[in-house]
């Protein structure tokens, strides 16, 4: 027998490294999918927080308003084409937003247009936060990674 003989030992190296090398390939995929739906939840809220802020006064009593479907819209518009959300996921869309104000939280419809209003006063911070649970590809099989990490866009601003 003789051991000098290298016949073989490129393809037994490349068969050691090649679940590494696909480990790092396909990692680097899944965080730039999570980094770009993480840069549009983030300025889908901001969206809607400048489209909250925004003077308005509901013309019947005078008082300062946050026209509710005007801020869903604008967050709507920002995360949708059409009827097509333009996150990146693999699993179900899972996608929630909320509207918070002095006098409390409220949950925004993306997928219909809600015509109520809230009333606000000069100072106060509307904050809107949406959420998105983002189902992984690849990774969670590779190593051992929950299923479906929760991102979320979160924006604070004053009312002039």
């Amino acid at each position: 027998m003789n051991f000098r003989s290298q016949k073989g030992a490129a393809v037994v190296e490349f068969a050691v490294v090649l679940p590494l090398l696909l480990l790092i390939v396909f990692g680097i995929i899944e965080f730039g999918f999570i980094f770009y739906n993480k840069a549009l939840l983030t300025n889908a809220s901001r969206e809607g927080a400048r489209q909250a802020i925004v003077y308005r006064t509901d013309s019947s009593t005078g008082n300062r308003i946050i026209p509710v479907s005007q801020v869903e819209d604008a967050i709507h518009g920002y995360l949708y084409s059409g009827d097509d959300l333009r996150l990146i996921s693999f699993g179900k869309d899972n996608l929630t937003a909320t509207l918070e104000t002095g006098s409390g939280v409220s949950t925004l419809n993306l997928t219909s247009h809600n015509s109520s209003s809230k009333e606000i006063t000069e100072g106060d911070y509307i904050v809107i936060e949406v959420n998105y649970d983002y189902d992984f590809l690849i990774l969670p099989s590779f190593a051992g990674i929950q299923k479906a990490l929760k991102l979320y866009g979160k924006t604070t601003m004053r009312a002039e």
